[in-house]
């Protein structure tokens, strides 16, 4: 059968696999979503969560981080004008002072770490490093180049906290006394050149190998940690990670190194502007763009569109019955299906269970079809609600249920409406939709009205 967009036939479209994670699932369409009446997280929970349909988060840290790397290694590569390099040198270490402001006031206690220890990283490439002997700097450098992947890949494994708390007030202060053991440790290798006891500690300090191997177990584990966490932070940690490799393990300039240290600070503020914004203009529960996009969205329509409203319902009744964990997971369900809406539209999170979704270019009259097919999807869903004596833990061998469990389905009522004689602006069409909305629950709910639009008759099963 085709697909109507907005009066034209089409191929059915396709719908993408919802993603668990770093792997793709391909979820029948008649498959219960399953539930938890208790605390605990079920797969289904797992499957609707904020980060499976927040698709793309760290996409744009990604990009520019890459480019900011790049930028770096061309620019250290051609020589910078000499008149550039008092900034340059003091670069990475002016950016970490708006990293740790911006860390404070956003509680991200990881962020404020990483930004020092490029910072310290790179003062100590300029002002001790690059100026002391021969000896001391080989050997400063190769314990730099073990000790920087091991302190950023440790930032992958922990979780952000307000920075004032005591466990990152102490991890700072380990960080910032490092260089001092580390100046002792070189200094005891030093010590006793004769005997020779120190070539083992010696020999591996100077190996391209240990930095390198240090390098990529770091990588490893900021990619496991972005796979199951889905954060910004981890994709530019992992650029950080590549800028300070190119810096230590390719033997550049002073100049060349501060660049490519900055760019890591850069990364690191991008990951925090896109946090920001998702923050901004997402909502957290569901994934879906929220009323400040919906509201920006709106004050860029012209010409011909549909605005349409979608309230779950009798949720109120669904959540006391159930409680608020359920209902949060089925308001992730319904939003996951209106995330796949044809015919162009955009869907959003206007509040509490109602849901708003634009069509640009279309008229409402080419709507119907489109909309009751969203209707028809969500209504089909079964939501499987376990019982709360089921166990936290899956047990090694299959029992029998603890409890009995209970199969509900979900239904939408859609309201929509677009530019008419009484409706001319955005916001007018959109209380038109919620009008045609409280039309579709006075006559029965689980149905689409669309105003000045005869409803079509529905289809027998």
């Amino acid at each position: 059968m085709g697909w109507v967009h907005c009066g034209r036939i089409a191929a059915a479209p396709i719908r993408p696999r919802p993603t668990i994670f770093a792997k793709t699932y391909r979820r029948p369409h008649s498959a219960p979503l399953v539930a938890d009446s208790g605390a605990t997280r079920s797969y289904g929970s797992r499957l609707y969560n904020g980060r499976v349909v927040m698709r793309g988060s760290g996409r744009i840290t990604f990009i520019a981080g890459g480019l900011l790397v790049a930028a770096a290694w061309i620019a250290g590569t051609a020589g910078l004008p000499e008149a550039y390099w008092p900034v340059v040198e003091v670069l990475p270490e002016l950016l970490a002072v708006l990293l740790l402001v911006a860390a404070f006031r956003f509680r991200r206690s990881r962020l404020a770490m990483a930004a020092i220890i490029v910072a310290v990283t790179n003062i100590l490439l300029r002002e001790v490093l690059v100026t002391g002997e021969t000896a001391v700097v080989h050997n400063g450098l190769a314990l730099l180049s073990i000790a920087v992947p091991i302190n950023l890949g440790i930032l992958a494994l922990l979780r952000d906290h307000p920075l004032q708390r005591p466990g990152p007030l102490l991890h700072i202060g380990a960080i910032l006394v490092q260089p001092w053991f580390a100046a002792a440790f070189l200094r005891a290798l030093e010590r006793d050149p004769v005997s020779g006891s120190n070539d083992g500690w010696l020999v591996l300090l100077r190996s391209p190998h240990a930095a390198l191997l240090a390098f990529l177990i770091a990588v490893v584990f900021t990619i496991l940690a972005f796979v199951f966490r889905r954060g910004t932070f981890e994709v530019a940690l992992l650029w950080v990670l590549v800028a300070s490799a190119l810096a230590l393990l390719s033997h550049r300039s002073p100049h060349s190194m501060a660049l490519l240290m900055a760019a890591g600070q850069l990364a690191l503020l991008f990951s925090l502007v896109e946090d920001s914004y998702r923050l901004a203009y997402h909502d957290q529960l569901t994934g879906l763009p929220g009323r400040r996009a919906l509201d920006e969205t709106l004050a860029r329509l012209e010409g011909d569109y549909v605005l349409a409203m979608v309230d779950v319902d009798h949720f109120k009744r669904f959540n006391d019955r159930f409680g608020h964990d359920v209902g949060d997971q089925a308001l992730r369900m319904v939003a996951d299906e209106l995330a796949l809406v044809g015919n162009g539209g955009r869907s959003f999170r206007y509040g509490g269970e109602e849901f708003s979704l634009v069509f640009s270019g279309c008229t409402p009259d080419q709507m119907w079809d489109t909309l009751d097919a969203i209707r028809e999807r969500i209504s089909e869903r079964s939501f499987a609600i376990r019982s709360p004596k089921r166990p936290a833990k899956k047990p090694e061998q299959a029992v029998k249920p603890a409890g009995p469990t209970k199969s509900v389905k979900l239904t939408v009522s859609i309201g929509a409406a677009g530019p008419s004689n009484r409706a001319t602006e955005p916001e007018e069409v959109l209380k038109a939709a919620d009008g045609a909305l409280y039309k579709a629950k006075r006559r029965g709910r689980n149905r689409v009205v669309i105003e000045g639009v005869r409803a079509k008759p529905r289809k027998k099963a």
